[in-house]
């Protein structure tokens, strides 16, 4: 019974722990202007991957080898270098793509940390010139080092089926 009591205290008392400068509202005036910079450096790293060639938007990615990046497949890419060398080899039947980042971006901020979140859509190239339209779901964690903002978690995933409508 005391474990259930101190238990339910924790829990009570954890939110009002957190520092004010954790939230973000649309109030926020720093939240529109974040929104905007993260809107254009996610279309930039989307753009970058229009050629399928991780080389382009490896600017964009931390390098450290234990970091982890979800993607469409295989699952799980840990470090860059991993990463680098899957992407050739999950995209081996396109020659291009197009992405555009989703109008539901949301971007969280909390000192040298960021997390954003949107819906993408997709118009591959297949190797044979066909197209193939595609739109998902992105997360990524990004973090200041320096003057840059880099990517230190991503996830990004597609739907099964077809689109719910």
């Amino acid at each position: 019974m005391k474990n259930i009591v101190l238990m339910l205290v924790t829990i009570l008392l954890v939110p009002l722990s957190v520092p004010a400068t954790c939230q973000t509202s649309s109030s926020n005036p720093t939240n529109a202007r974040d929104t905007s910079q993260f809107h254009n450096r996610l279309q930039q790293l989307y753009d970058a991957w229009s050629d399928l060639d991780p080389s382009k938007p490896a600017k964009f990615y931390a390098k450290d080898v234990s970091l982890t990046f979800f993607d469409i497949t295989p699952m799980k890419y840990t470090g860059w270098n991993e990463y680098a060398a899957g992407v050739p080899k999950a995209f081996a039947d396109y020659k291009s793509g197009k992405f555009t980042v989703g109008d539901d971006l949301q971007v969280h901020r909390h000192g040298n940390l960021t997390w954003a979140t949107c819906t993408w859509t997709g118009d591959l190239t297949r190797r044979d010139g066909s197209h193939e339209n595609a739109a998902g779901r992105y997360t990524a964690v990004w973090e200041k080092r320096g003057k840059d903002w880099l990517i230190v978690h991503e996830h990004m995933s597609v739907p099964l089926g077809p689109p719910a409508k």
